[in-house]
């Protein structure tokens, strides 16, 4: 009986030996290569802002200037109902289309209430902005012309941030 079972397991060894050396004979092993490159660019940025136009008897205190993320000026309003507008253009010069994703407008909190500021020009969400074109936004900061008291603060900040996304 042992020598049954011994004969059986001898058979069985030998036969998954044979399947296996069979197997090797006939598989193939099949290996595949590939390579992907980005040619695509992202270039989306500020690159130009006017010197700004005058109504009443606002002016520049220094130069309108900018970099290819931020545009800055510094406007001097004299009376009430004085402003000034700047239009600042923002360029793809990518080969990505954009889309405006979000404005965000953050007047200084502890600033000047009689000095307002409006953005327009552009809009979230639906401002494209195609590789190769520009889109103009437009700021406008004015003295409140219903201000019938000298404001005790004399200035106030904006900072805005547009956030131009893939289309």
């Amino acid at each position: 009986m042992k020598n049954g079972k011994n004969t059986v397991i001898g058979f069985l060894i030998a036969s998954l030996v044979v399947m296996s050396v069979g197997y090797a004979l006939i598989s193939q092993q099949l290996q595949v290569n590939g390579t992907a490159e980005v040619t695509s660019t992202w270039s989306v940025g500020i690159t130009a802002i006017t010197e700004g136009t005058a109504t009443g008897s606002a002016e520049n205190k220094t130069p309108a200037t900018y970099t290819g993320t931020t545009a800055t000026f510094d406007t001097v309003l004299k009376a009430p109902g004085d402003s000034m507008t700047y239009d600042i253009t923002v360029t793809n010069n990518g080969s990505i289309d954009a889309v405006l994703n979000a404005i965000t407008i953050t007047p200084e909190e502890n600033g000047n209430n009689a000095i307002l500021y409006e953005v327009t020009g552009v809009s979230a969400g639906t401002t494209t902005l195609e590789a190769g074109t520009t889109n103009t936004i437009t700021v406008k900061v004015e003295w409140d012309r219903n201000v019938t008291e000298m404001p005790t603060i004399p200035t106030r900040e904006i900072t805005v941030v547009l956030n131009y996304i893939q289309k």
